[in-house]
Order: C-alpha cells, then sequence, then structure tokens
C-alpha cells in the first residue's frame, strides 16, 4: 500500500531532522501518479503519464521557519534535504506568529475514495473514450469541425509526520474529461465546452460532456453584439463553481482575512447574499471530490459553514495552523497538501458545497424576459478584495434570453461587478449538482449581472 510505505519515510524523516537540533519537524511524503491523453482537431496527438514522488520538509528553530520540497523518495536525497533545509531555517528571520505545529488529534480514514481500476486506468482504454467523444460531437452536426481536449486519470497519495506525534495519510483516485467543440458556418465559428470530474472513471459520461460542448458549439456560431449593462443570468454550474473558486481564495481563506482584504472582515454576522445561498466545506460529503480526511498538515478535517442563508462569520474563515496560531486558535484543517498541486501558499476550501434548490436550468430559462445564458467564465481576476468584485470573460455558449426561451448566440462578453450584489438576489438555484474539481454546485438565476466590456467573436 503506497500509503504505508509514505508514512514510513515520513516518520524516518522527523526522526532524521530532529536530531539537527531544532524545535519542531513536519514532513509530508506523498505521491502522485497520472495519466492524459490529448486530443486536438479530432485526433489524439499526445498520451503523457508521470508517477512523481517527494517530501516537503519543514523546520522549526527559534520560530525560525525552513521550508523545503524535493521529488524523490530517495534516502540520500533525503537526508540532504534534511541538512538544507535546517540551513534555509538558520538564515530566515523570525515569524512572530508562530505558535506551533498541530498537535495529534484522532482522524478517521474515508473509505471509498480509492478505485484501483481509475488508477490504473490504460492508455488503449483512454484512447476508447476520447474516440467515442470526438464520434459523438462530429454526429451531431457537419457543422462540427473540430474536437479537443483531454481525458485524464490517476491517484494521489500522501502522508503527514511531524514531532509532536501526528501521524496521518490519504489515498484517493481522480479522473476528468473537458471538451471543446469548433463548428463552422460560411466565415463564423461557434465553441462549446463541457467537462466532468469523479472519483471513478466508469461514472464518467463521455457521450453526454460530448453532446452538451457540441450542441452549444453549432448553437453558438454567427453570434450578435449585445449592448452593455446589467443583465438577468442563467449560470450554468461551470460558470457558478468560477464564483464559488475566487469566493474561497479571496473571501474564506483566513490570509486575506488577516491581512484585511478579505470581504468577510466587513460584513461579519451579516446577511450578504441571498438567504437561499448556504456553502459549506465538507471533505465527507460523497458529493465532494477531494475527499481526504486529513490536511497537509495532517489535521482532521473539520465541517466549516461559509454562508449560512446568505450570512457570513468568523466561522466562515479556513485556517491552517499558522493562521489559526495568529489568533490563538486552532486550525480547522484547511492546508492545501502539497500533493494536490493547487499552486497557493495559503488555507483554502477545497471541498465547496453548495446547497440546492428545486429548480432546472429550463426553468430558469422560462422565468427569464430578458437575460443571458452563461455557459462558463475565462480569465476570471479578482479586482477589488475587500467588495469581492471579479472581473472575466464568458466562453464557450453564451446565448441570449428572449420571453422564456433561448435566442440567438451573442459574442462574448466581459463581465465586472461584485459578487455582493451579483448573488445578492437569486430567484431559483438548481436541484442538480455537479462536482467540479474543488467545488460541487448547481446551475444559478442571478437577478442581475453587470456587463462592461464585448469581444469580436
Amino acid at each position: 500500500m503506497a500509503t504505508k510505505r509514505l508514512l514510513e519515510i515520513a516518520e524516518k524523516t522527523v526522526k532524521l531532522a530532529s536530531k539537527e537540533k531544532i524545535d519542531q519537524a513536519q514532513v509530508t511524503a506523498f505521491i502522485r501518479d497520472t495519466a492524459l491523453t490529448r486530443y486536438a482537431n479530432s485526433q489524439i496527438h499526445q498520451n503523457v503519464a508521470s508517477k512523481a514522488g517527494g517530501v516537503t520538509i519543514k523546520v522549526v528553530k527559534d520560530k525560525r521557519i525552513g521550508t523545503l520540497r524535493i521529488n524523490s523518495l530517495e534516502d540520500e536525497q533525503i537526508q540532504r534535504a534534511v541538512k538544507n533545509v535546517v540551513k534555509i531555517a538558520r538564515v530566515t528571520p523570525p515569524n512572530k506568529d508562530f505558535r506551533s505545529l498541530p498537535q495529534p488529534q484522532k482522524w478517521t480514514p474515508i473509505r471509498g475514495v480509492f478505485d484501483r481500476e481509475t488508477a490504473e486506468y490504460s492508455p488503449d482504454y483512454r484512447a476508447e473514450r476520447v474516440k467515442e467523444i470526438i464520434e459523438t460531437a462530429h454526429s451531431k452536426s457537419p457543422r462540427v469541425k473540430a474536437v479537443a481536449g483531454s481525458f485524464s486519470t490517476g491517484s494521489v497519495a500522501f502522508a503527514v509526520s511531524n514531532s509532536l506525534g501526528v501521524s496521518a495519510w490519504a489515498e484517493l483516485s481522480l479522473a476528468s474529461v473537458n471538451t471543446t467543440v469548433i463548428s463552422r458556418a460560411g466565415d463564423s465559428q461557434g465553441f462549446g465546452s463541457s467537462v466532468q470530474y469523479s472519483r471513478r472513471v466508469k461514472d464518467l459520461d463521455t457521450v453526454a460532456v460530448a453532446s452538451r460542448a457540441a450542441e452549444k458549439s453549432v448553437q453558438s456560431v454567427n453570434p450578435s453584439r449585445l449592448s452593455l449593462g446589467e443583465y438577468e443570468v442563467v449560470l450554468s454550474p461551470l460558470a457558478v463553481s468560477t464564483f464559488m473558486d475566487y469566493l474561497g481564495y479571496i473571501g474564506f481563506s483566513a490570509t486575506p482575512f488577516q491581512d484585511g482584504e478579505s470581504f468577510v472582515k466587513y460584513h461579519l454576522n451579516k446577511r450578504v447574499f441571498d438567504e437561499k445561498l448556504t456553502v459549506m466545506d465538507d471533505a465527507r460529503d460523497p458529493e465532494s471530490l477531494l475527499s481526504i480526511p486529513v490536511d497537509g498538515e495532517g489535521v482532521p478535517k473539520r465541517k466549516t459553514r461559509l454562508i449560512e442563508r446568505g450570512m457570513v462569520s468568523e466561522k466562515s474563515i479556513c485556517h491552517d495552523s499558522l493562521t489559526a496560531g495568529r489568533e490563538k486558535k486552532e486550525s480547522n484543517g484547511h492546508s492545501v497538501p502539497t500533493v494536490l498541486e493547487f499552486g497557493v501558499m495559503r488555507p483554502l476550501p477545497i471541498n465547496v458545497i453548495a446547497s440546492p434548490g428545486d429548480s432546472s436550468i429550463e426553468e430558469m430559462i422560462e422565468d427569464t424576459q430578458h437575460g443571458i445564458v452563461v455557459t462558463r467564465f475565462h480569465y476570471t481576476n479578482p479586482v477589488e478584495l475587500t467588495k469581492a468584485i471579479l472581473t472575466g470573460l464568458t466562453r464557450d455558449g453564451t446565448f441570449l434570453i428572449e420571453k422564456g426561451e433561448i435566442g440567438k448566440p451573442v459574442m462574448n462578453l466581459r463581465y465586472t461587478d461584485s459578487m455582493l450584489s451579483a448573488l445578492r438576489n437569486i430567484p431559483l438555484i438548481g436541484r442538480e449538482l455537479e462536482c467540479l474539481e474543488g467545488v460541487t454546485v448547481p446551475a444559478m438565476k442571478l437577478e442581475k449581472l453587470r456587463f462592461t466590456g464585448i469581444t469580436e467573436y
């Protein structure tokens, strides 16, 4: 079992580091085993596989913290890394906010999140599924000219040990497919996309993914220019996921909260979103993709209520041990494990789940007199953190709604709006949840979203 070996390496490395006259040490040993089949112009053009292991070592001496990651599990490399990370700690300025690495806490594994078939899925099988995607998309219309995307399978595992007695591990399988379909009518191109994630590769419905992308692509040719301003919008789960991802990063992470940049800090115990909106972060919910029992520091993942019927509070904030120590609190298990490669150095909610409503997308469209359907957002970035203002572009299927019916496709639009405004009034929420990596969300109809720019396609 990979986790058994990883835990042995982590514990052995902690003992090795503890001999270097330090105060505390923490080691995470990890393996990421992934494979990816890429396709473009309706044919497979690349198949890659990677099995990478390594350790992340943290040592503390007089509040001086040294951290070093190496992509090796070999004894000689680890021994050298221990020597180097101690040197790093000695020349690093003291961190006055540091209190301690986490104390050990009782935790229990999450069963059924590792599927061996997914972890060991072969390139031949992925090729067959990709063939199915391409053929399905082209069968929808002669306007379909090209299909592109990727099909990924694999697994991740990590184990954490520290000098205070923490000893924890996690392992899960992951699979995903994303497809973009390009259609053409005369000189005009139309684009459509669809994605799906699961811990079990057999749960991926490649026919449905290809069909959705192709239909949007065909419908998107010959788009019209739309006047700028505020519109009612019907957002697919993929579009909603962008908003929830960014709210987690700029609002619910303890780092911006403590730095005075989070909108939550200025709206504590206030209803800032629609009363129908309740959002949890819960790693043990079966709807969550990244179901791991402990975080990157070996702290048990705690269920955290990010939004309670539109309200936010200090309980909405996600901590790791460092940010919790600043407030003399305990971590609530939101240190992101190295193996997940989120590329951030702050605590984050990665098991975000929004409560469903009782509507379908069709009902949302029927309820809209003059609005826009958005399939997904692209190039979203924060503008003003304390006001939760985001900006980005629509993409791969943007349509006008007139009198309860989807009408003509429109050229992609730039939105720039505060989420405190956009999510203040949510007339309808979808009954179906869709798992999209770190978030699981329904479709939503928003009363208004401000569009400030337009593209030429």
